[in-house]
């Protein structure tokens, strides 16, 4: 018997709903970055970089520092520049990842989507995506599939988490594609499909990783066993088990449990705590520094061997975490006071090399906002001040800086590798510069005070990072009663203040239409538009990209009162002021909607194809099945039965764009004609595909029932059975549920006639 083994241990948290982790999201950089610099060093010899890649590739970094600095509206105008300046340059793809995460950060799901869309232009066809291109596209894949999940349009989310886990199986966003896919179906109670997804979290392991070699000290710690044989020994009741050992002389031994859908792979995990060893106690006592090793036997290799040994080993490793915390070092503090001690708190159990209470030190220093020319104003001096000439100083200037000693804590022997101090702070005396050698912070209002701390060995590897803490100052303790009113001066704060009205206004009055309250509706959606339009008239210097909300908003709102003439109104002012703007495909679908609303079928499929045009946009796969829609609609006035246009309009969606949600309706749109026109067979292997194309669809209970229909219709009752009791069993809840109880009777009556019109077994395998 042929049998290949491999066992990988992967530092995963347990698998299920809520409590599940990943790597560090700087561990994800990290390793990033460790890739870059492999692929940096491989085309070194290519080509020397030209100017303008120097230039844009400073710029880039300096926007990362800016964001990591929380100077976010400067970074963001730098990589806005980037993406004007430098069309052409692959710098390109990383500005736009940085702006996808920025956006997602701040909640604004659907900018962020417009800007990580333009990666999908890394996948080209018959070409391997590797490297770095690889890293971008399917972070930026992952992150479109959050925020789609972030405002619950799951059938949207699932096409693009789908494909990581489909093509990018191994890869360290497979996990987390399927731990949203789980919480997708978790929303829509799909529990059957809920479990499945979340039970394949933290399976998938990156061999090639540079991480792959680290586990986490303190979490929990998983070995994943590869093994041909394995289905074998489970229908013979045999167990497979592994004995992990460390370093320091712990060793514990597992059982192994066969992975659901995947009977080559079994799995095992024990929790880890960070303490002295004690045999058989089911935790495995480590330290950072030691070493794992898995020992796995291997009951029959293609060799002939018997009971050979396969062993896996990672090296412990402790991820730092540096945070200011209250004084009972159990929470988080929000900020500093003048006159009142701050306490810092070390997480690193690297540091933890004694039975005694080890020490680390971290540097603290106090901070404060240099002065900035405001003669630059426009993107590209905003870049080239960020950049720093000679003759600029730092954004940030130090006023004092202390070197701060940390103590361990816990009971002898300590090992809990977590290090606390405090700090005093002092109001800086105006007439004598701080002294940095003392042990007290001299600050002043409005400083910042930063601790740092070099992490030389984490998950990411041995690699330098710098691990940040930062807190505000807030001056003194005050409880005196103050005066305050709430006349906004500032245009920028007014404008972002009228938008989060306009949209609760939005919501209102989604809320009034769905409850019948049309009256309510549109006296809300007019209170939206009002601020909406103070934002859009405004001739104060804002953001375009304010603005470009504003008109989102107002012709939302104007769908909402039923005002299709204004709203397409709007979206046409919109197409003319912003005709680059990332949201453009939205204003066009928005008029679409609107003609194809008011039966203007032609004039819809004419602006559905503008947005085909488009060099990128997320809405392709919606427009091309509107212009099949529309056609099919068209053709009604004219007789029955749907056009031949119509049907290749959805063919095209569904072989263009699937991973569009609307490329499954499509399909189901064209098995329901294949049946219309008696031709089971294509209809047949229409829902085959779809079932493997589209395993998460929201419809999949109607196409269930079709399948039903079209293997009865077929003859091939033994399929119809199936399908049948698989629609009962997965979709309990479904209204085609009921239908398929009731025709099931009739399938079994006719399996139990015997007539040998039945299809073969082997036909049941779908």
């Amino acid at each position: 018997m042929q049998n290949k083994i491999a066992v990988k241990i992967t530092p995963v948290l347990l698998l299920a709903v809520l409590a599940w982790m990943t790597l560090p999201t700087d561990s994800v950089a990290a390793r990033k970055s460790q890739v870059a610099a492999v692929s940096k060093d491989e085309g070194a010899a290519d080509a020397a970089p030209s100017p303008a890649d120097l230039e844009v590739r400073r710029l880039l970094a300096k926007a990362k520092e800016l964001l990591e600095a929380r100077e976010k509206d400067r970074a963001v105008k730098m990589l806005e520049s980037i993406l004007e300046q430098y069309p052409s340059s692959p710098v390109v793809n990383d500005a736009c990842l940085e702006l996808g995460k920025y956006y997602l950060s701040i909640r604004e799901q659907l900018k962020a989507i417009g800007y990580l869309n333009r990666l999908k232009a890394l996948d080209q066809p018959d070409v391997e995506l590797v490297g770095h291109d690889q890293d971008l596209y399917l972070e930026a894949l992952y992150l479109s599939g959050v925020s789609y999940f972030q405002i619950r349009q799951y059938a949207n989310a699932f096409p693009l988490l789908r494909k990581i886990t489909t093509q990018y199986p191994n890869s360290i966003w497979a996990s987390q594609a399927y731990y949203y896919i789980g919480l997708s179906h978790f929303a829509q109670q799909n529990w059957s499909k809920a479990i499945e997804s979340l039970n394949l979290v933290g399976t998938s392991v990156d061999s090639n990783s540079p991480t792959a070699q680290y586990a986490e000290a303190g979490r929990r710690f998983y070995v994943r066993v590869e093994d041909n044989d394995l289905p074998v020994m489970t229908s013979q009741g045999k167990t497979s088990g592994v004995v992990l050992q460390t370093s320091r002389g712990d060793r514990e031994t597992l059982d192994c449990v066969p992975l659901a859908g995947a009977g080559q792979i079994a799995i095992s995990s024990i929790p880890t705590e960070i303490g002295l060893p004690k045999q058989g106690n089911r935790i495995l006592e480590v330290t950072g520094g030691d070493r794992i090793v898995a020992i796995y036997a291997d009951e029959m290799t293609e060799n002939g061997a018997v009971k050979l040994a396969r062993t896996g080993e990672v090296t412990v490793v402790s991820t730092a975490s540096l945070a200011f915390m209250l004084g009972d070092y159990e929470s988080l503090a929000a900020s500093a006071f003048i006159g009142q001690p701050i306490f810092a708190q070390l997480q690193d159990s690297d540091k933890d090399t004694s039975d005694a209470a080890d020490a680390v030190t971290v540097t603290v220093v106090s901070r404060y906002k240099a002065e900035v020319d405001d003669s630059l104003t426009n993107a590209v001096q905003e870049a080239e001040m960020a950049g720093g000439g000679p003759d600029r100083g730092p954004r940030y200037k130090i006023r004092d800086q202390v070197t701060l000693k940390l103590v361990e804590q816990g009971k002898a022997p300590i090992h809990t590798g977590r290090f606390t101090g405090s700090l005093e702070i002092e109001p800086q005396k105006e007439e004598s510069m701080p002294d940095q050698n003392d042990a007290v912070l001299s600050c002043a209002l409005s400083d910042e005070i930063v601790a740092s701390y070099v992490d030389e060995l984490h998950i990411g590897g041995a690699m330098a990072r710098t691990v940040e803490a930062v807190i505000p100052l807030s001056g003194e303790l005050d409880n005196r009663p103050r005066a305050t009113q709430d006349v906004v001066f500032d245009p920028l704060v007014r404008a972002r203040k009228n938008l989060v009205e306009a949209a609760a206004y939005l919501e209102l009055a989604r809320i009034f239409k769905s409850m019948g309250l049309a009256k309510g509706a549109v006296e809300k959606a007019a209170e939206g538009i009002d601020r909406a339009d103070s934002v859009i008239r405004t001739r104060e210097s804002i953001p375009s990209a304010l603005k470009q909300d504003a008109f989102k908003l107002k012709w939302e709102l104007h769908l909402e009162c039923d005002d299709m003439a204004s709203a397409l109104a709007t979206c046409n002012l919109f197409n003319r002021l912003f005709p680059d703007s990332p949201i453009i495909d939205q204003a066009l679908m928005g008029i679409g909607n609107v003609r194809l609303a008011n039966k203007n079928y032609k004039e819809a499929i004419g602006v559905y194809q503008q947005v085909l045009a488009l060099r990128t946009s997320s809405s392709k796969g919606e427009a091309q099945f509107r212009i099949a829609q529309a056609t099919e609609k068209m053709a009604v006035k004219k007789g029955p039965g749907v056009p031949v246009e119509a049907i290749q309009s959805y063919k095209l969606c569904a072989e263009r764009y699937p991973e569009s949600p609307f490329a499954g309706e499509a399909l189901s749109r064209l098995v329901d004609y294949y049946v219309e026109q008696n031709d089971f067979g294509q209809a047949s292997s229409l829902l085959e595909q779809t079932f493997a194309d589209y395993p998460d669809a929201a419809f999949l209970d109607g196409m269930l029932l079709k399948w039903v229909l079209v293997a009865y219709r077929q003859g091939d009752y033994v399929k119809a059975r199936d399908k049948c009791v698989q629609l009962i069993f997965s979709y309990p809840d479904s209204p085609y549920a009921a239908k398929a109880k009731e025709i099931l009777p009739k399938i079994e009556l006719q399996l139990k006639k015997g007539t040998g019109e039945s299809a073969p077994e082997k036909s049941t395998q779908s």
